[in-house]
């Protein structure tokens, strides 16, 4: 039935994203892990198929650049005022990269939608316990402190929903998104920063993260997941024939 075939699909995404390279095989096991739904217009909960494949994201993700991701230098200005002159000084960071990005979970409950030769699936994702190191150098007065920088996030939620069109056979990404960031906590290492510096480099920092790092990060992961689609619009026509024969 027809219905297999579009279920079998979309939980193939999931495999075929963390076996890239090998996107051109298809394991039984989609089909067999199908919810058995009949008609159009229905949806249904794919929770344990997410939970159980999950893990197979996590080679992926290492061998595409992802965890650790590299994160770019940045070079910040910034005006400090110790005692009654205010001078100008500047934040340099480099050699950044992040960790953790293995430590996800599914969000909330998983759909996927069936309708008009359409499937639509909603994934959502928590990444937990996220670190971020840089190295630091600071320029005021003739100060050249350095040190490092050791950032870590409580969480924060990826969204990706694909649209499959049987109609023509093509993917469609209909929404990425970062929400739900959680709590960041800063903490700097090697050289003791001067009491009257700690605080304004401090908000240099989370100023620079919140307007450029998370944005690198969010940019990078939603680059992987176009490529993915990419790859699988490529080859999805062998993969609708690989389905139908096993149906």
């Amino acid at each position: 039935m027809m219905y297999k075939k579009y279920t079998a699909v979309v939980l193939a995404v999931l495999v075929l994203a963390a076996e890239a390279n090998t996107v051109n095989k298809v394991s039984p096991v989609a089909l067999e892990a199908a919810p058995k739904i009949d008609g159009w217009g229905e949806s249904a909960n794919v929770n344990e198929y997410v939970d159980n494949t999950l893990h197979m994201l996590i080679p992926f993700m290492q061998n595409n650049g992802l965890d650790p991701m590299a994160l770019p230098d940045v070079v910040e200005g910034f005006e400090v005022r110790p005692l009654l002159i205010t001078y100008s000084a500047w934040l340099k960071i480099t050699n950044g990269r992040m960790t953790g990005l293995v430590n996800m979970q599914r969000s909330g409950d998983q759909m996927v939608h069936y309708f008009a030769k359409m499937v639509r699936s909603r994934i959502e994702l928590q990444f937990t316990d996220l670190r971020f190191d840089y190295n630091y150098l600071v320029q005021v007065m003739n100060l050249g402190p350095t040190g490092g920088i050791v950032a870590t996030l409580s969480r924060f939620v990826i969204v990706v929903d694909v649209l499959i069109d049987f109609n023509n056979d093509e993917i469609h990404l209909q929404e990425f998104s970062m929400n739900d960031i959680g709590r960041l906590r800063v903490r700097f290492t090697g050289n003791i920063l001067t009491d009257w510096l700690v605080n304004p480099v401090l908000n240099v920092f989370i100023r620079i993260f919140d307007t450029i790092i998370i944005k690198v990060v969010e940019v990078n992961i939603r680059n992987a997941v176009v490529a993915v689609i990419g790859i699988l619009n490529h080859n999805i026509a062998e993969i609708i024939s690989t389905l139908e024969s096993i149906n």
